[in-house]
C-alpha cells in the first residue's frame, strides 16, 4: 500500500492524531498494516514503551525545538538527533556521562534547550558540566554576591 492510503486513513480516522504507540493504539483500534507500517517507517519513534511510540514529524519536531534567535533551531541539527541523545541520555547508554552528571549537563549544553536558558540557568549547567552534580547544589544554593546559603525557596526562585 502507498503512504498516500496510510495518510488518506489516519486523516479520515484519527485526523487529530500527533502520536502513537503500538500496543494501546494501532493494535486496540485495529490499524490497517499498511498504516502500521507508513507510521513505523515515517514518523519518529520516540520510545520502545507500549510496543513502540511514535510522533508525527511535524509535532515531535514542535515539542523539541526551541525558537533561538528569530528561527526554530534544536542546536545540534535535527530532531531525531536530539531524540537520540535523550534516548541515550535516559537509557544510559552514553559513552560520555559518567556518575556525577557531567556528561549529562554536557550534551543538554549543545541542544536549544540550554541555548533558552536564563542565565541564572546557564550558568549552574555550565558547573555541573565542569565540576559534576554535587558542584552545581552548591553553586545553586549560593548567593553569588554575597556567598550566603539560600533557602530552598530563593534557590527555586532563581533556577526554576
Amino acid at each position: 500500500m502507498s503512504d498516500e492510503l496510510a495518510k488518506e486513513w489516519l486523516q479520515s480516522k484519527w485526523p487529530n492524531m500527533r502520536g502513537c504507540d503500538v500496543d494501546w493504539t494501532m493494535k486496540r483500534y485495529d490499524y490497517p498494516d499498511y498504516v502500521c507500517e507508513y507510521i513505523k517507517n515515517n514518523w519518529i519513534k520516540i520510545s520502545d514503551s507500549g510496543g513502540g511510540t511514535y510522533h508525527e514529524p511535524e509535532y515531535h519536531k514542535e515539542r523539541l525545538v526551541t525558537k533561538t534567535e528569530g528561527k526554530y533551531d534544536t542546536g545540534i541539527g535535527n530532531s531525531k538527533e536530539l531524540t537520540e541523545i535523550i534516548r541515550n541520555m535516559v537509557q544510559g547508554e552514553n559513552p560520555e556521562e559518567d556518575d556525577d552528571g557531567k556528561g549529562i549537563a554536557k550534551l543538554y549544553q549543545q541542544t536549544g534547550f540550554a541555548k533558552a536558558m536564563d542565565e541564572n540557568n546557564k550558568k549552574a549547567l555550565d558547573v555541573m558540566a565542569k565540576e559534576g552534580m554535587d558542584a552545581a547544589v552548591k553553586h545553586m544554593f549560593t548567593d553569588q554576591k554575597s556567598g550566603r546559603q539560600l533557602s530552598y525557596a530563593e534557590m527555586r526562585s532563581r533556577y526554576g
